[in-house]
């Protein structure tokens, strides 16, 4: 079985040879040889370095990371090995995941980390325990999260965590968490904003999810609504998107962009893969070009010229492919922070043989551009740079929020002549004030599935 995806990894987080947690694999009660013929015969075939690495001659019962590292193409920073299921580490974007639900971001200082809630999915385990955007987390199990013990925040199976006023108060409360699944809806929040003479559309978007026709169809029905509301402007929240499949962001692009755009099936993306299959698909445009999907509904499509997204570091993969597909078709403002830049995807291969169950190696095979040739490399820079300050105190969706209460003000402002720089408080500017971390088991939850293949 192998997957398909668009996904990214922390830059040199491969070259430890460690799983997301940061754990190298464990050995198993059998030769390596097979687990390492199965990742040569990988890494010579789609691999987009294959014709790099296809002579290397390495012992075939070194351990597998090692193994790994050694094959691997030196400038490759994503591809990795994993011989460890762990709690979405290996994200498939199907709607699916397991762990506690709650979205966060980290604060360091002086080796304290303190998690702030962004969101928390409905029905899952955070959300049963009353977790909600603004609590700050501060202690774990009876003590205070460190460095060192922080990725238990996603990897342990039960929490009982501590949430303070602020980054040096004891714990108010205490919450008690048990991991389990739970079904994601991408669909965080919507509705409408009114305003003076305008009515704005709002989106929360936390995962580009694909469970068929079903997904597809609860996003037509959102957009549904939001059409028959005349909307004037439409504001697209994608700061804590880190992707997910393509069909997902076929759909939204094609149910934002201009009718004429999607009508004429437009060029969305071009594809780019290693020699061998660059030159195995020259007569397959699918595989190397993906369109605009004209069969959306007409109820549902908004027929937009401008559109607004709000962004953040986090924002990657798929969240980046449409911001930069539609901008050759549309006006597209980011409102935020640079957003990831992750421009390469990969397939991830999971061997069928019993005795190599829980390995998966994810490897590099493409990297995409837009219509202009634009790549998303280094991130896509924000118009209007606006940054979240260290603990949230407004819920998403509320006009005092500070990134949507920046971005009305752009949408009502007659001309747009200068960038909205952030505001800052005199605590802000504090030197102690917490910095911001993102942890790589973060980072490498950003991909973009384009499909599944048993």
């Amino acid at each position: 079985m192998y997957r398909l995806f668009f996904f990214s990894i922390l830059a040199g987080f491969l070259s430890s040879c460690e799983d997301s947690r940061g754990v190298s694999p464990t050995p198993g009660p059998y030769s390596y040889v097979r687990i390492n013929t199965f990742t040569k015969d990988k890494m010579t075939d789609q691999y987009f370095w294959a014709d790099e690495v296809k002579d290397k001659n390495i012992d075939p019962d070194s351990n597998p990371a090692e193994y790994f590292a050694t094959m691997k193409y030196p400038e490759d920073q994503w591809s990795r090995i994993t011989s460890s299921k762990g709690l979405g580490e290996i994200a498939d974007a199907s709607g699916y995941d397991e762990g506690f639900g709650y979205n966060l971001t980290f604060w360091e200082k002086e080796g304290y980390i303190f998690a702030d809630v962004n969101f928390v999915y409905p029905n899952s385990p955070a959300a049963k325990a009353g977790l909600k955007r603004g609590d700050l987390i501060t202690h774990m199990d009876g003590e205070r999260i460190t460095t060192e013990n922080y990725t238990n925040l996603y990897y342990a199976s039960q929490l009982s965590l501590g949430l303070s006023n602020d980054e040096v108060s004891e714990p108010y409360e205490t919450k008690k968490l048990t991991a389990q699944t739970y079904t994601i809806d991408p669909v965080l929040d919507y509705g409408l904003i009114p305003l003076e003479n305008q009515t704005i559309g709002y989106m929360i978007y936390t995962d580009f999810v694909f469970r068929g026709n079903t997904s597809l169809a609860q996003l037509n029905n959102v957009f549904q609504t939001l059409k028959s509301a005349n909307i004037d402007e439409f504001i697209l929240d994608l700061r804590y998107n880190q992707g997910g499949y393509i069909f997902a962001v076929k759909q939204l692009c094609s149910l934002l962009a201009p009718e004429e755009v999607v009508e004429n099936e437009e060029l969305l993306i071009h594809k780019s893969w290693n020699k061998a299959y660059q030159e195995k698909y020259a007569d397959d445009p699918a595989r190397l070009e993906e369109h605009f999907d004209k069969t959306v509904p007409l109820d549902s499509h908004l027929n937009l010229k401008r559109l607004w997204v709000i962004t953040s570091k986090v924002t990657a993969s798929a969240a980046e492919m449409l911001i930069s597909a539609l901008s050759p078709y549309m006006e597209v403002n980011v409102v935020g922070d640079i957003t990831m830049g992750k421009n390469m995807g990969g397939i991830i291969y999971t061997p069928n043989d019993k005795d190599l169950q829980n390995w998966n190696i994810m490897l590099i095979s493409t990297e995409y551009r837009n219509s202009r040739g634009e790549s998303v490399k280094g991130g896509i820079p924000p118009m209007f740079p606006i940054l979240e300050q260290f603990h949230h105190q407004h819920q998403l969706g509320d006009k005092e929020e500070p990134l949507l209460a920046a971005t009305l003000q752009l949408i009502t402002q007659d001309a747009i002549a200068t960038p909205v720089m952030n505001s800052r408080s005199s605590r802000s500017l504090d030197t102690g004030t917490p910095r911001r971390i993102i942890p790589k088991f973060v980072q490498a939850k950003s991909r973009l599935l384009l499909g599944i293949e048993n």
